[in-house]
C-alpha cells in the first residue's frame, strides 16, 4: 500500500464505476461520478495531512497499478475511526482486503495510537463481514448511518 495521490483519480473512478463494487457502498449500486470521486480523493488526501492517518492505495505488486483502497477515516458523525476499503472486482477473493485491513488496524494502534477502530457493513454484505471478522473486528450492534441500516463492528487496542 502507498499514500493516495491525485494521479490515482482514474483508477479510483474505474473502481467506483463498477456497480458490483458500489452495490454495498452508500450509493447502493449506483456508479459514483468522476466529480464525486475526485472530491472523495481530495478529502482522503487532506485527511492524512490533518489526522496523520488515512486511506492508502492498494497496489498490485507486479504492475504498480492501483487496484483498491484501504485505511482509516475519522467519522465526525460517530466521533470514531473507521477502517474502510474497496477493491476492484477482478481481485476479489484473494485475501488482499483482509491483509490490507489488518495492516490499517495495526497502523492505527501502533503508529496513530488509536484506542479503537470500527467498521460497518450492510447486513447482506457477507464478504465484507467476513473480512472484518478475519481482521479481528467483532460485531457489536446495528446502527443507522449514511441513511442505511448497517452492522457495526469494532476492535480495541490491547
Amino acid at each position: 500500500m502507498r499514500l493516495l495521490k491525485a494521479s490515482d483519480l482514474d483508477a479510483l473512478a474505474a473502481i467506483w464505476a463498477d456497480s458490483q463494487v458500489t452495490r454495498f457502498l452508500p450509493s447502493r449500486g449506483v456508479s459514483i461520478s468522476r466529480d464525486n470521486t475526485e472530491k472523495s480523493l481530495k478529502s482522503f488526501i487532506k485527511h492524512w495531512q490533518y489526522r496523520g492517518y488515512g486511506i492508502w492505495a492498494i497496489i498490485e505488486n507486479y504492475s504498480s497499478h492501483m487496484i483498491g483502497y484501504c485505511g482509516l477515516r475519522y467519522l465526525d458523525e460517530l466521533n470514531e475511526v473507521e477502517v474502510l476499503y474497496g477493491l476492484a472486482k477482478t481481485y476479489w477473493g484473494r485475501g488482499i482486503t483482509t491483509q490490507a485491513v489488518k495492516a490499517s488496524i495495526s497502523y492505527g494502534f501502533d503508529v496513530a495510537n488509536l484506542d479503537k477502530v470500527i467498521a460497518m457493513a450492510l447486513p447482506d454484505n457477507l464478504a465484507s463481514r467476513r473480512v472484518m471478522e478475519k481482521a479481528g473486528l467483532e460485531y457489536e450492534k446495528q446502527i443507522h448511518m449514511f441513511n442505511l441500516d448497517v452492522l457495526y463492528y469494532s476492535v480495541q487496542n490491547r
